[in-house]
Formats: structure tokens, sequence, C-alpha cells
């Protein structure tokens, strides 16, 4: 049986993807809240690092320390 990358990306993996896709150029903490459970930012910053790290979601770091999300091209 083979695994391939789609099958570990999970609802709220789609969900944050979904978001950003929405409105790309957009920090991460409305990502975090909007797909944390009940708002949870630390969830959601999990979930949004989770896709940065699977090369899902692009996160480009701005002078003011604030990153701006975006899909891969």
């Amino acid at each position: 049986m083979t695994t391939t990358t789609t099958s570990k990306i999970g609802p709220k993996m789609r969900e944050a993807i979904a978001f950003v896709a929405e409105n790309p150029g957009c920090p991460k903490l409305p990502v975090a809240e909007h797909v944390g459970p009940n708002g949870s930012r630390r969830y959601g910053y999990a979930t949004v690092d989770r896709c940065i790290a699977a090369g899902l979601i692009c996160a480009n770091r701005g002078e003011n320390g604030v990153y701006s999300l975006t899909l891969p091209r």
C-alpha cells in the first residue's frame, strides 16, 4: 500500500488552503482562527504550520514580522 501526499491532508488543512486561496496575502492569524476548533489559535497555527511544512501554503515574512500567505504556483 502506498501513501500519497494528498491522503495526508486532513479537512482542517484543506480549510486552511481554501482560506488562503480566497484571501491571498493574508497573515497567519485569520487563517489560524478560521481553522482552529472554536477559534483556537494554538491548534489553528499548528494546522497552518503543517500546511507550510508540506509546501501547500507559502509563507513570506515581511519586514514587520507578519507573514503573508499564498498558495504555491
